[in-house]
């Protein structure tokens, strides 16, 4: 079923119960004794005569009527996601996790893995959510990065990436947001962008192209199991999360992400 059609069917009943209430409150000064079942066939047979009058009040209502269809398909996704979790939870996920760089303390009780890629837009956009969702759940989270990318240059990028936490994991974290923010220069400009980030926050930019070609057999054995890893998974294109075995798929809004670290929480041992 589509988004449009989902959104014509809260159109057309918002319209109804107007008309409806409309209806309603003139009833009484019509007649006293008219009933509410005989207002709702007066209602029902204006809209069949004439289905204009729900156009109209659509056009006179139209914010109302796309806020309801919008809170619909958000709880009708929620309700979707929370009973897919509760099967992903059933269901352990094993992935590879050595040498990939991690963010936030290692005994936290949550653990979200990212499958992303420095180049995808809605990497970008996820990026986002989950450093917001870090500084709310402080010392709760633990950030693991995989790496898709869909082209070469984002897999030179990831590789940079990796280099970087090889040598300062501080500061290639640093690089990591740094590196998102400038999609569009690194398309334009890949290694000379690379090369600037990496200076900008303080990490030997020379010694990463030196440690790119000395480890460069290490981080293509990295790089080629995460996709391995997306690929059992049935993960197709990128982002894609997973919050102590939740999957999420693509960079959906922060309460998603939310309701997925507060279900991991309760599931957590106590301390």
């Amino acid at each position: 079923m589509s988004r449009f059609h989902n959104i014509g069917i809260y159109a057309a009943a918002f319209a109804a119960v107007l008309l409806f209430c409309h209806a309603s409150q003139a009833a009484p000064s019509q007649s006293q004794s008219q009933s509410q079942p005989d207002v709702r066939a007066q209602v029902e047979s204006l809209l069949r005569e004439h289905p204009e009058i729900v156009l109209d009040v659509l056009r006179g209502h139209s914010e109302e009527v796309l806020d309801i269809a919008q809170q619909g398909a958000e709880k009708r996704r929620r309700q979707t996601l929370l009973s897919q979790w509760e099967n992903d939870r059933k269901n352990p996920k094993s992935v590879a996790l050595e040498g990939r760089p991690v963010g936030g303390p290692a005994d936290a009780p949550v653990t979200v893995i990212a499958f992303s890629d420095f180049l995808c837009t809605y990497c970008h956009q996820a990026a986002f959510t989950l450093g917001t969702l870090m500084k709310r759940y402080q010392g709760k989270i633990r950030l693991i990065f995989k790496q898709v990318p869909k082209d070469e240059p984002g897999r030179v990028a990831g590789c940079w990436f990796l280099a970087a936490y090889e040598q300062d994991k501080v500061k290639a974290w640093k690089m990591y947001a740094l590196l998102f923010d400038r999609q569009h220069d690194l398309e334009t400009d890949l290694e000379g962008t690379l090369k600037a980030v990496a200076a900008e926050v303080g990490l030997d930019a020379a010694r990463i192209a030196s440690d790119l070609k000395a480890h460069a057999r290490e981080h293509a054995a990295i790089m080629d199991g995460d996709a391995a890893d997306a690929k059992s998974l049935g993960f197709v294109g990128t982002p894609y999360f997973l919050v102590n075995d939740r999957i999420i798929r693509g960079a959906l809004p922060l309460e998603n992400f939310i309701d997925a670290v507060e279900l991991a929480l309760k599931d957590a041992p106590a301390k």
